[in-house]
């Protein structure tokens, strides 16, 4: 099985409300998300994601995955998806440092081997843990009553730990909004 075709796609994720830290100095209404299909000599097509969080909170950002896989890419045309090792190896050699860049080829080679022998990439990767997986939520920072209530909508979507979001340039509103949330979150 050989490497054949890398395609990448750039997609904007909507938040579904605004979501503000830092007391309002970061700020973000989407995500710049890359989306990649490594597709084999066999007809096999694997994917993977990358979508770091916006371009001002980490030095991870959306234009910089692409930018990186143009230089990657090149280096994976010919290789066996299935070899993750040797891939990794290779995309290290290609492009020093910058994991944010290749995690979306690394999760579509997992994708290909899990496809090539039929098994969910879970299987491959240690296997599948019984019982309920646990969600964390992250509440952005706001005025006591709206973090509370966004902490309520994460609640009835199965979330059980919630970190919220303080930072502003003030202590006083955040010493209350950590006062009221934890009062709001009983035991």
């Amino acid at each position: 099985m050989k490497i054949t075709r890398i395609e990448v796609h750039q997609i904007e994720l909507p938040l579904e409300h605004p979501y503000s830290l830092s007391g309002g100095r970061l700020l973000f209404e989407k995500l710049d998300s890359t989306v990649v299909a490594v597709t084999t000599d066999e007809g096999l097509t694997g994917w993977g994601e990358g979508c770091p969080w916006g371009s001002t909170y980490l030095p991870a950002f959306g234009k910089g995955i692409r930018a990186g896989l143009e230089e990657i890419a090149p280096q994976m045309l010919g290789q066996d998806p299935r070899r993750i090792a040797q891939i990794n190896r290779l995309m290290d050699r290609a492009l020093p440092g910058h994991p944010y860049i290749k995690s979306a080829i690394d999760v579509a080679c997992w994708d290909l081997l899990g496809k090539a022998t039929g098994l969910p990439v879970c299987e491959l990767l240690g296997g599948r843990e019984e019982g309920p997986v646990v969600l964390h939520s992250s509440v952005p920072t706001g005025e006591p009553d709206a973090m509370i209530g966004s902490i309520d909508r994460y609640r009835e979507k199965g979330y059980r730990i919630h970190s919220c979001k303080v930072g502003g340039s003030e202590p006083g509103p955040d010493i209350e909004r950590i006062r009221a949330v934890t009062a709001a979150l009983g035991t």
